[in-house]
């Protein structure tokens, strides 16, 4: 299982190191809101592999409110742009 939740959190380093790379260097807003929501969405991966490696429960509450957080986010930014006409 340790060698499992290593492999996985490697993974979810990488892909939100390219996130947040994505993040910094984007030129569009909609690159921008997309990247945010990548890395949120990883680091609602991330609490849950926790979760599974030491079987507490205890964060979970945390990764449900950091999800939810994360699609309010890019709704709100999805309906700026409508607005916005962009």
């Amino acid at each position: 299982m340790t060698v499992v939740a290593i492999i996985c959190f490697a993974a979810l380093a990488a892909c939100a190191g390219a996130c947040l790379f994505r993040l910094w260097r984007c030129p569009t807003l909609v690159d921008r809101a997309i990247a945010l929501d990548t890395v949120t969405a990883t680091i609602v991966s991330g609490i849950a592999v926790g979760i599974a490696v030491t079987g507490d429960g205890i964060y979970a509450d945390v990764a449900l409110v950091l999800g939810l957080l994360g699609f309010l986010a890019t709704v709100a930014i999805a309906r700026y742009m409508g607005r916005r006409g962009a």
